[in-house]
């Protein structure tokens, strides 16, 4: 049987693997300041922070590519620490209650016996 030109284990028919140039060049920005936002609205407990951290870090991982999770890239970390940020930050408006509820308006005050 001859040889077939088309035989794949032929080495004058091999190429080299190369990646993308974007793939290696490209860091993981956005997912680190998510993380960072996450922080700083944990310490500060302004909701304000939270928002951009879960919609940051929600687009950083849509846009992740492998070799950016081989390099250190966060991955599925920003979007967990968001999350708990935002439970973090929501929770004692549900579970911390007033004391005392205030009078209607226009009713008149009682004063305690």
């Amino acid at each position: 049987m001859a040889p077939s030109s088309k035989d794949p284990r032929d080495d004058s028919l091999s190429v080299s693997f190369t990646l993308p140039k974007s793939w290696a060049t490209a860091s993981d920005n956005a997912s680190s300041s998510a993380m960072l936002l996450s922080g700083v609205a944990m310490i500060t407990r302004n909701q304000l922070f939270v928002w951009p951290a879960l919609f940051m870090s929600v687009s950083a991982y849509l846009n992740q590519q492998p070799l950016r999770l081989k390099d250190g890239g966060m991955g599925f970390t920003a979007i967990l620490a968001a999350v708990g940020c935002l439970i973090t930050v929501s929770l004692p408006r549900f579970i911390i209650q007033p004391d005392s509820v205030p009078a209607p308006l226009g009713a008149q005050a009682v004063p305690p016996s």
